[in-house]
């Protein structure tokens, strides 16, 4: 009788767990179909070609074939996403929380046939945090492999910037968190590690062939979140709204830097802001420059000679026997400064 009666429970158990599954299963769909309208009114088309929700008894595993999602805007620039498979696995016990497992896909920023930026990212794996109520991202964390980036055209005939792995971890707060009586509220947070970069957007050999290592840390305050156009930005920055550069560390063992820093825009929308900086490898950054023909001539040749007399010999530690140069760097007048010494202009963030 007992075992009969036990029999009977987990026959319920099992039953009342399938009719459960099956109905999250609905309801999963249901608020893509809620979630993909939602987002149709405010400029973002979701749009993909087959839904398949799979995974009975433990998960749930929704897959998105030929994903493409649009954000346009009056006022911005067109985002474009697109990969031939996405998948987004959940639990039934825990359904604001998601592992995204995707092929590769391409993000563009701008126009389609010469867009501003484009990103090309290969196998990728992200966790993911929603709230369930207002269908609004708390964080996430993306782990992409064999990651490319370039403007204009892409991809280029030639080489392009690229990186073996890149991680990265947002957090956005559900309420803005308030800092101190001088800080304006977090809006959000980003990390950022990415191993066996080439950027191109450095002069070829400063870091050497690549950086082993790059990692960023970074904070946005402002009384809101500003959106990627230039009337929100602009508010954004009337409002004292300000990006506080935690940490940005280059590692590459020919030349290391660690830099920190707030920054924000000017009335031309271009970078504004203050850092300071501890650069190893002093000499091989002089080396590499004047091989290039702004620094054969002045006022370029004497910027290295400058720096060259602004460092001083590391006495300890890993780096010892080495020419380093502490020195702020400034962003002001549309001028990148290196101490005193004008080296680079800047370009808007936004025209």
């Amino acid at each position: 009788m007992r075992l009969k009666l036990l029999g009977l429970v987990i026959g319920g158990v099992v039953l009342g767990y399938t009719v459960f599954w099956h109905y999250m299963a609905g309801e999963v769909e249901d608020q893509i179909e809620a979630m993909v309208n939602q987002q149709r009114n405010q400029g973002v088309s979701i749009k993909y070609g087959d839904l398949d929700i799979s995974g009975f008894p433990y998960r749930m595993e929704l897959a998105l074939k030929d994903l493409k999602v649009l954000k346009t805007g009056n006022k911005q620039k067109t985002i474009t996403m697109t990969t031939p498979l996405v998948t987004l696995v959940a639990f039934p016990w825990k359904i604001n929380h998601g592992v995204i497992v995707s092929e590769g896909g391409t993000m563009r920023i701008g126009g389609r046939r010469n867009p501003d930026f484009m990103i090309s990212f290969g196998p990728t794996r992200a966790s993911v945090m929603v709230d369930i109520m207002s269908r609004k991202l708390n964080r996430a964390s993306f782990v992409l492999n064999k990651v490319t980036w370039a403007a204009g055209k892409f991809p280029k005939t030639g080489p392009t910037s690229q990186a073996g792995q890149v991680k990265l971890h947002f957090i956005l707060p559900e309420t803005a968190v308030s800092g101190s009586s001088m800080e304006l509220p977090l809006q959000a947070k980003m990390y950022m590690e990415a191993a066996d970069v080439v950027a191109l957007e450095v002069p070829v050999g400063t870091f050497g062939k690549k950086a082993n290592l790059v990692t960023v840390d970074i904070a946005i305050h402002g009384k809101e979140m500003p959106q990627y156009n230039v009337e929100s930005l602009k508010k954004w920055r009337d409002d004292g709204g300000t990006l506080a550069v935690k940490t940005v560390e280059i590692t590459s063992g020919v030349m290391d830097m660690d830099l920190s820093g707030e920054t924000s825009l000017d009335q031309n929308m271009m970078p504004l802001g203050a850092f300071s900086a501890k650069i190893h490898g002093v000499d091989h950054i002089i080396k590499v420059l004047s091989g290039h023909d702004a620094f054969k001539q002045e006022p370029g040749k004497q910027i290295l000679v400058e720096l060259k007399k602004m460092s001083h010999m590391e006495e300890t530690g890993p780096h010892a026997g080495t020419a380093v140069l502490d020195l702020p760097v400034s962003l002001q007048n549309g001028l990148l400064f290196l101490g005193p010494i004008p080296v680079a202009e800047l370009s808007p963030v936004l025209r």
